[in-house]
């Protein structure tokens, strides 16, 4: 079904509370059949019909359905039928959050656009009061509201009764009380926490819509940050900071910025499960620091691979994104986001000017920092929530030979220090460059390149190469259209095998693909994304894998392991041996501590290989 509004969440469960209890248990049904019924719009108004005598109307106010009463059925059960159920649980939930003003910029590059299912998108401007008191003796703390404590035990309750069902398990009612608890958590600040819980919600419609985006592993990681995070604000008592990064933000601002003066270093096709696709252009001031400047909107990968020829939304300096990218921008009147992000209002003024080369400052100097302190930014960076990144601080950049093709369209290479990497296509979509290129590369043995890329948390040394560039000093063993000025976005740019020059590359590098990760945590990370597929019942009968655990040498992974099995099997019974009322505490608290780990353990294992 489309063409539907979005709906607010308490509007969902309004409509879900009012429904008899037999009728609850035929909600799911109802929403599949549902699914097929034809929608309509006029006056303001958005009718789906079920039948030929029954009817579902939507009221709309400012193209939103937002309370219960606001959808309307012709039935003779109305208003507590199933009818109203199934339509708004196939709406889109509203976010809450009002649209953006015209000097807003666009999400990052790697979550695009404010999206009803997308809650990792959070580019809009303002800045949200972070609620809580802090003393002003030297240990600072913060006490939070009893409304907010509420709150964290509510997103929970709701994340922990997803994870006991599984997503098998897990139909309409438990996403409702989700979304209830993320509408309350948003209320009352719990910003970082509510976009978990969105993001979740979100994955649970797209399993059961079959949508193809769905990720299993994508799912797990939101339901770890959901349970984390709101267990954190829950326990209480914790440093000014600490609360700071918990609640997070609504609304992001846009400061004022002194003349700025940019140099364009690369330019990123974005393609956003959401359902946003655009460009973004990484460009560097005279002190190094990257900012971005983005155009993104609904679409998928054709609209990508057409805007980075769209024009940049900063003054009217007449530039296109794949332009700038090899140019330079004067600007003056501008505002930008915390994070790098740059605004466009009426107010900015742009003019084109010179760029620079990658070997020129102040471009160059991006290259001369250490690779193990590139190695340490990115990794802290890509740890943080993504609207919450500094603008490049996930990018490094590489001085690379390459060592041939490798398994795929992956390129062997060495970098400068010497470390064995893998570089990859960041992203596979045929409307965009990146796999046609890799493979060119592929037959490149020997050369030397810069890179801009972007590391894998989940894959040894491996990083998605976004740009390439002639590494200086090495001849002409790639030859790049002058026009290009030395460097290739490969996202955009089709290289071709006649720009390799034969026998002009330096000796190739022997080597072979770093390793995925060690099997035993991905063992661990299996164990927790079956939980989060099956729930509580599939684990408690889940076989013995805690030796092969110890054998690794990951004792601790082993006993979380081990505790996660005996509260899944652990079940509360009465003297007659009838189950009592059991809120999954102890499981829930065994299946984030193993999560935690699994996470930490593979970050650490995964930042090391880039080192050895």
């Amino acid at each position: 079904m489309s063409g539907l509004p979005p709906v607010t969440a308490p509007a969902l469960a309004e409509t879900l509370d009012a429904l008899p209890g037999r009728l609850r248990k035929k909600v799911d049904d109802a929403v599949t059949r549902a699914a097929a019924w034809p929608v309509s719009a006029a006056d303001g108004q958005v009718s789906v019909t079920v039948d030929e005598g029954t009817t579902v109307t939507l009221v709309l106010t400012g193209g939103v359905v937002r309370t219960g009463a606001d959808a309307r059925c012709s039935c003779l059960l109305a208003p507590n039928c199933l009818h109203r159920v199934a339509v708004l649980a196939l709406a889109p939930v509203h976010d809450g959050v009002d649209d953006e003003p015209a000097h807003a910029a666009p999400a990052d590059p790697v979550d695009p656009a404010p999206s009803p299912v997308d809650a990792g998108s959070a580019a809009v401007v303002g800045e949200a009061e972070r609620d809580g008191a802090a003393e002003p003796d030297g240990d600072v703390r913060a006490v939070l509201t009893t409304r907010q404590r509420d709150a964290a035990d509510g997103l929970w309750r709701a994340g922990a009764a997803v994870l006991a069902a599984g997503t098998s398990g897990s139909g309409l009612v438990l996403r409702t009380a989700l979304l209830r608890a993320v509408h309350e958590g948003r209320a009352n600040g719990l910003h970082r926490a509510s976009a978990a819980g969105t993001r979740v919600a979100a994955g649970l419609q797209a399993l059961r819509e079959s949508q193809p985006q769905f990720r299993l592993a994508e799912l797990t990681d939101d339901l770890r940050e959901l349970l984390t995070v709101s267990h954190r604000l829950r326990a209480g008592n914790l440093p000014a900071e600490q609360y700071a990064d918990l609640l997070g933000v609504a609304r992001r601002g846009y400061d004022p910025q002194a003349g700025l003066r940019l140099y364009g270093l690369c330019t990123v096709p974005v393609v956003a499960e959401s359902g946003y696709a655009g460009t973004a252009t990484y460009v560097v001031d005279r002190d190094g620091r990257l900012w971005t400047v983005t155009d993104v909107a609904p679409g998928g990968a054709d609209r990508a691979a057409r805007s980075g020829d769209t024009a940049v939304a900063l003054g009217e300096a007449g530039l296109s994104h794949r332009e700038l990218t090899r140019a330079g921008m004067i600007v003056s009147g501008g505002t930008a986001s915390a994070s790098g992000r740059l605004g466009a209002g009426k107010s900015v003024r742009a003019v084109r000017a010179t760029g620079a080369a990658w070997t020129e400052p102040p471009l160059r100097a991006l290259w001369e920092q250490p690779l193990d302190q590139q190695v340490g930014r990115a990794f802290a960076a890509l740890a943080e929530p993504v609207a919450d990144r500094l603008a490049g601080s996930d990018l490094v950049f590489l001085s690379v030979r390459l060592g041939g093709a490798a398994t795929g369209d992956a390129v062997l290479a060495e970098t400068a220090e010497g470390a064995a990497v893998l570089l990859t296509v960041a992203d596979d979509h045929p409307e965009l460059a990146y796999r046609d290129n890799m493979r060119v590369l592929g037959a490149g043995a020997g050369l030397e390149l810069l890179v801009v890329g972007r590391p894998d948390p989940a894959r040894r040394a491996t990083v998605e190469a976004l740009s390439i560039g002639v590494a200086p000093g090495t001849g002409d063993g790639l030859r790049l259209p002058a026009a290009w000025s030395g460097h290739a976005d490969l996202g955009y740019d089709r290289l071709h095998r006649s720009q390799l020059l034969s026998g002009r590359q330096g000796p190739a590098v022997a080597g072979r693909p770093p390793a995925t990760g060690d099997p035993a945590l991905q063992l661990l990370r299996r164990h927790l994304e079956r939980v989060v597929s099956g729930g509580r019942a599939v684990h408690a009968l889940a076989d013995d894998q805690e030796r092969r655990l110890r054998r690794a040498r990951l004792d601790l992974g082993a006993h979380l392991l081990a505790e996660l099995a005996s509260a899944a099997r652990s079940r509360p019974r009465d003297p007659f041996g009838r189950l009592t009322g059991d809120d999954a505490e102890n499981f829930t608290r065994a299946w984030v501590a193993a999560a935690v780990y699994e996470r930490a353990a593979t970050q650490a294992l995964i930042e090391a290989s880039w080192l050895s």
